[in-house]
């Protein structure tokens, strides 16, 4: 089993990372391949990353604390394919983006998640859930643009308010699990961060409680994402990124309860993105410009 730290675990005193730095580099997925630069500036804070489901040949992200409530839509190449803003939403501080389940089993769910908190100071907090746009319905093959303005607005957006139950935290991480369409957060800053869940289904009208599930023995986790089939995760900070397989039936304190294996990165400005490929095949890095142009990568499995 996965050694998991009790809330008296001490804090690196040099890395990251409380694991042994010298797990060995699993060979499940490849080096990273560069698929592109972003082709334009507005995005220069990327904070958040999934695949689209409706299109795999592009990707969504958003600008960290302070920009628009808008998500960015490009193609793995970089090229710049849309801004969508969410109605009556704001960033105050958006860290992280899921893509899944939600309440009508025949749509998948963007959530955006404004759940930044450096100063541990916020009285709540803010996950903005809308249907994903098709896609499909509005590009051509191969990217071309047909007749999309350069801004749209999604009006359906659902804003899923919440709490932690023992207190504020910071936290740069979400994912959602496509079998119980619970919202699991990862915080950021303890020595060892702590894994919260909101139970589905989350209420759009009350203030919800993020229940605490558990401790994982890293510090300064900034992405998180789950597979389609829900089946395999990743988590990353900003040295490393970790993989947790199923062998059955685990649920998520289970499987992460589990020895994870340490994938191939590559160093980044400032690494804050991670995403699964929509069919499983890899997954996506996305950092921040940090006075460079930002580089999609991609690591395919082996």
């Amino acid at each position: 089993m996965f050694l998991l730290c009790a809330n008296g675990c001490k804090s690196p005193q040099s890395d990251e990372n409380p694991q042994d730095d010298d797990q060995e580099i699993s060979s499940l997925f490849s080096a990273p391949q560069a698929t592109g630069e972003l082709q334009f500036s507005d995005l220069d804070e990327a904070s958040g990353l999934v695949n689209s489901r409706s299109n795999p040949e592009y990707l969504w992200s958003h600008n960290d604390s302070g920009g628009d409530p808008v998500l960015y839509l490009f193609t793995l190449q970089g090229a710049d394919s849309g801004r969508y803003e969410l109605s009556g939403a704001q960033n105050r501080d958006w860290e992280d983006l899921a893509i899944g389940a939600g309440p009508d089993d025949n749509l998948n769910y963007l959530y955006a998640a404004d759940i930044g908190d450096n100063n541990a100071v916020r009285e709540s907090l803010n996950i903005y859930r809308v249907p994903e746009p098709d896609v499909s319905e509005q590009f051509g093959v191969g990217g071309a643009r047909v007749d999309l303005p350069a801004t749209a607005t999604l009006n359906d957006v659902e804003t899923i308010n919440y709490i932690y139950e023992d207190g504020a935290r910071d936290a740069e991480s979400i994912f959602v699990d496509p079998e119980t369409r619970d919202i699991y957060i990862i915080t950021k800053r303890e020595p060892s961060v702590i894994l919260y869940k909101l139970s589905y289904p989350q209420s759009t009208t009350e203030q919800n409680t993020a229940e605490r599930v558990m401790v994982l023995p890293f510090t300064f986790v900034v992405a998180a994402d789950i597979s389609p089939s829900g089946n395999e995760v990743l988590i990353k900070n900003y040295s490393n990124v970790y993989h947790w397989a199923k062998s059955g039936n685990e649920s998520i304190q289970e499987l992460l309860a589990t020895q994870p294996s340490r994938l191939n990165y590559r160093q980044e400005p400032q690494g804050e993105a991670i995403a699964w490929a929509t069919d499983e095949s890899g997954y996506f890095t996305l950092s921040e410009s940090n006075g460079d142009t930002p580089v999609i990568y991609s690591y395919s499995r082996n």
